[in-house]
């Protein structure tokens, strides 16, 4: 019996020794230690204590010199780590000279020790008050690259000017260099397999590391001096940094940038958190300014999430800014699913706060996340999304679900076939991933610094995602803020302590945006970052464009604090021409100018116009009497206009109008409905004619008049044609010929196929001469080395029909020749089906059915011009409504595409009056945990609550004067309480935080 007391009493000791130590020691660590006997193991030792920020800044706030700030900082996180891990270290070197550790590792940037020790070490250090976690330190495969093994690319040696790539020109990086700014004077390191140092485009512009470092960095997984790239994917990435086009490429953003080599992933891509932080800590010691970082753990663990993030806030307080690749694992959701599909440190939050981000604020760190786009500003399918959350980490923030968390990434640029250096040779190379969209943005972070030495990474960050291209109106975890823009960014930066924070538009129509013909008044937050007062300072308001004329250009600012946001409303006042083009982008320069008239500051904020742009595209005959598709003498027809939205708004309420002065044409239908049409989608008219016996047809001239819902007038000439020219342009990357890859054309109409293809050289041209209505489709058949063949189609008037290059064998292309055509007429996918309004007393109901083609991801709602919601349910209930009359149109966003939007037009009058309506008090509002609702008589009532999106959240009687609703489980936002008795309805809007 004593025996078994005994056994109980141990096992219920070790059962709480243990329990103690899981929460120290990760559990991945201690399922290892299990796994293993007496191995030594790597392991990541994370303190509890670490630095004050608002201390550290306090201190170091009568620093203004970056590099006296920077060497202020890393002296005090030395100072922070060193005292924090003394006694730790001195137990470390006890049983170091007891052979029980090796390869001990300080980190200063996140108050870790990296050593391999026993697992007996490592449950007595879990015993400390000191220590957070211990994490097992393990190799990791961190490179992001979709094909990781370069393809190479041969040089045309025929030009006497390098070759520009084309994403360095997608983001307009040459105009900055006309500027005078290509990067010279920053150093930028890039911790990735290391670098081809001796390739030409780079050699010349290295960091001279002297003797210590000859090799113009150090690689931090083997803790030696050996940078050389024996993989690719380094090279690669730092040719987009600053390749300078000696091998006749031109693949650098920023040509002369001086690059620092730091080696953090092994020759199979691998690598810990250790040698992250080890490389992070050797760029930040040695002056690096940027760091760019293609490279991040996948399913990482919180030790490494953990020891990753701290080093990024540490790298950020020292002034220094990454570019972080946020991983290829977008089309991995089934084993990356959000709100882990971003990888570490990636996920990390970036130095300024978007605004979109604000609702759910945290804290800040050094990492700009970058995602991929291709050549179109399409976001890649690869690149991973958002959003994140570290809730389940020390730091606790961006929480999601309840919450929406971290929106990842930041920006995005161009990732898809980049050219840029090879590792083999001193010529280049195509790869594809975020990690060739990272090095990109780190390039123009360069040529940022080098027009102002002194820019913040606050401001790097912040200017980079307020003057990127807008791919969608808000930020968002597909492409973040947007692409970044090289000369957009420059052209933003500001100059002096009063910069530019946020802009509110008040426009005519109460959508808040800058669309032709309105009269704008902004009210606008700047930011002094100075540590002075500012007083008595008159801002003044530029634009150079000719569709803007400023009516008020100059604002009065009587006192703005040091370190503060300040507000001013009505700011300026702007009037839009009405023939502005949608999509145009406005650049607003404000210069502050104290009481002598000396400017002081500038800075910039951007805007963009935002119309539809109806452009006619092409004709179609249909249901012409013999069926051809060929309009003859002495038919009767229907003509199928096509019209293009090439805006960036919807087009309401289009009616056309067709008139011919050829008297040979007989209009019997001149007006059709084109309705609405989405941004970048199409529609049709038919319109019926008929064409007298007489005389044979060449062309027929046509003009077609298009009103709008405002009564704006767009009038097209049209030229029909019955036969004209295409020509092919065939070329080929390595000037040898298509290697038997061919493109093979099939008519309609019988005509003998042609066939396509360069049997020697680098191009050649074809012409065919085709008849209108004939339907011409394209077979590419599969040759040697498809990668380098690439091929054009015009029309004779310009028009092009179609670029692309080698691709799978089979059917890729084809169209109705049309003499007439202006544009290619853009393809939308299938609409929804069945589209039906139902108009209530006091709301509006959409509903419809489904496409039958898969792959809808969600449905956009459109009240007029506004896309008011985005939803995946198949109806829509709106709210919130004054009189009026109103479009509404839904369209189905697919995964590769946007459908065609189905609408219609609803006047709407609300049936309440007012007078019988009894009061009601909603209060506190903004509400947190609940609101309470108070009536003069407490009659019957039915409240609903929607939420921003028209959804029904919560129906509740109220039969009293007082009513508390628990909002505890609503997810912060706006909601709408809609409050029905017999006397009428009233909706209240309430914001909960």
């Amino acid at each position: 019996m004593k025996k078994l007391i005994y056994s109980l009493i141990i096992a219920l000791f070790l059962g709480n020794y243990c329990s103690a130590q899981n929460n120290v020691i990760e559990q991945e660590l201690q399922e290892f230690i299990r796994e293993t006997n007496d191995e030594m193991l790597s392991v990541n030792i994370i303190f509890k204590a670490q630095i004050d920020r608002d201390e550290l800044n306090a201190k170091a706030s009568h620093l203004k010199n970056k590099q006296a700030r920077r060497e202020f900082v890393i002296n005090e996180l030395k100072l922070f780590s060193e005292k924090s891990q003394h006694e730790v270290l001195s137990i470390i070197n006890s049983e170091k000279r007891n052979g029980k550790v090796s390869d001990v590792t300080s980190h200063w940037l996140s108050n870790s020790i990296t050593c391999t020790t026993t697992k007996d070490v490592i449950y007595e250090l879990s015993k400390r008050d000191d220590i957070l976690m211990i994490g097992h330190n393990v190799d990791r495969n961190a490179l992001l690259t979709d094909n990781s093994q370069p393809t190479t690319v041969n040089t045309d040696d025929t030009k006497a000017e390098p070759e520009i790539t084309s994403n360095i020109i997608q983001i307009n990086a040459p105009e900055v260099w006309e500027q005078g700014y290509t990067g010279e004077g920053v150093l930028v390191a890039i911790l990735d397999t290391g670098v081809n140092y001796e390739h030409p485009d780079l050699a010349d512009h290295l960091w001279d590391g002297g003797a210590q470092y000859p090799n113009h960095g150090y690689n931090s997984y083997d803790d030696n001096n050996n940078t050389m790239d024996n993989r690719g994917h380094g090279t690669h990435c730092a040719g987009i940094i600053c390749g300078d086009g000696t091998s006749g490429k031109q693949t650098g953003v920023a040509p002369n940038v001086t690059l620092m080599c730091v080696k953090t992933l092994n020759d199979n891509g691998n690598t810990n958190a250790n040698a992250i932080c080890s490389g992070m800590e050797f760029a930040v010691e040695h002056g690096a300014q940027i760091l760019s970082m293609s490279l991040g753990i996948a399913n990482s663990s919180i030790s490494d999430r953990t020891m990753l993030r701290q080093t990024c806030v540490n790298t950020l307080e020292a002034g220094v800014i990454a570019a972080v690749s946020a991983g290829n694992d977008g089309g991995s959701m089934n084993t990356n699913p959000i709100p882990n599909n971003v990888r570490v440190p990636g996920s990390c939050p970036a130095p300024w706060i978007h605004p979109d981000q604000q609702v759910n604020a945290g804290e800040t760190s050094c990492v700009v996340s970058v995602g991929s786009v291709n050549a179109n500003d399409v976001v890649s399918v690869f690149s991973s999304r958002g959003p994140v959350t570290w809730q389940e980490t020390s730091y606790g923030d961006y929480p999601y679900d309840p919450g929406i968390g971290l929106i990842r990434p930041d920006v995005c640029a161009p990732g898809v076939d980049i050219v840029s250096l090879n590792y083999l040779d001193d010529g280049y190379a195509k790869m594809t991933g975020t990690s060739q969209a990272a090095p990109c943005v780190a390039g123009v972070m360069c040529l940022m610094l080098s027009k102002k030495p002194e820019i913040t990474p606050e401001e790097i960050s912040m200017v980079l995602e307020n003057s990127a291209f807008k791919i969608s109106e808000n930020k968002n975890n597909d492409t973040g803020s947007g692409r970044v823009d090289a000369l957009a960014a420059i052209n933003t930066i500001n100059m002096g302590a009063l910069v530019f924070n946020d802009v509110t538009i008040n426009d005519e129509n109460a959508n808040n945006k800058i669309n032709p013909g309105e009269e704008i008044n902004f009210d606008i937050d700047f930011e002094n970052i100075s540590s002075e007062t500012i007083t008595n300072v008159t801002a003044k308001l530029t634009c150079d464009n000719e569709w803007v004329n400023i009516t008020k250009a100059e604002s009065v600012i009587t006192n703005a604090a040091a370190n503060q946001i300040f507000s001013l409303e009505d700011a300026f006042t702007i009037e839009i021409d009405e023939d502005a083009l949608g999509k145009t982008v406005l650049y607003f320069d404000v210069e502050f100018y104290d009481n002598a008239n000396n400017m002081i500051s500038k800075t910039r904020f951007i805007e963009t116009i935002y119309g539809s742009i109806v452009r006619y595209s092409s004709i179609a005959i249909e249901n012409d009497d013999d069926g051809d598709g060929i309009l003859e003498p002495g038919e009767n027809a229907d003509l199928r206009v096509y019209i293009n939205n090439e805006g960036n708004e919807i087009a309401l309420g289009l009616t056309g109008t067709l008139s011919c002065n050829n008297g040979i044409i007989t209009i019997n239908e001149a007006e059709s409905e084109f309705n609405c049409i989405a941004p970048d989608g199409s529609a049709s008219a038919l319109f019926n004619v008929t064409v007298s016996e007489a005389g044979g047809i060449t062309s027929i001239p046509f003009n077609l008049v298009l009103r709008d819902k405002f009564n704006k007038v767009k009038s097209f000439d049209i030229n029909y044609g019955i036969s004209c020219d295409i020509t092919y342009t065939l070329k080929d990357e390595y000037g040898d010929g298509w290697n038997g890859a061919k493109i093979i054309a099939h008519y309609s109409d019988g005509s003998p196929d042609d066939t396509y293809t360069i049997t020697s050289g680098d191009e050649a041209t074809f012409t065919k001469t085709l008849n209108s209505g004939v339907e011409v489709s394209l077979e590419w058949k599969n040759g040697g080395v498809d990668t380098e063949c690439s091929y054009i189609i015009t029309y004779d008037s310009g028009v092009e029909i179609f670029n692309g290059k080698g691709r799978q064998q089979g059917t890729f292309f084809s169209w109705i020749y049309d003499c007439s055509c202006q544009s290619i007429m853009i393809q939308n996918c299938e609409s929804v089906k069945n589209f039906n309004v139902i108009v209530g007393n006091n709301s509006v109901e959409l509903k419809w059915e489904k496409p039958d083609s898969e792959g809808v991801v969600h449905y956009e709602i459109y009240r007029d011009t506004e896309l008011i919601a985005t939803t995946e349910d198949l109806s829509f209930t709106e709210n919130d409504l004054e009189n009026g009359t109103y479009y509404y149109n839904v369209r189905p966003v697919y995964e590769n595409c946007y459908g065609a939007i189905e609408g219609q037009e609803v006047t709407y009058t609300l049936n309440v009056d007012e007078t019988n309506i009894t009061d009601v008090m909603i209060y506190p509002n903004p509400a947190n945990d609940f609101v309470k609702l108070s009536t003069v008589n407490g009659q019957q009532s039915t409240v609903r609550i929607y939420n921003a999106f028209g959804m029904l959240v919560d129906e509740i009687e109220f039969d009293s004067e007082e009513m508390e609703i628990n909002l505890s489980d609503y997810n912060s936002g706006i909601y709408f309480i809609n409050i029905k008795s017999e006397n009428g309805t009233i909706v209240k809007k309430i914001v909960k935080y």
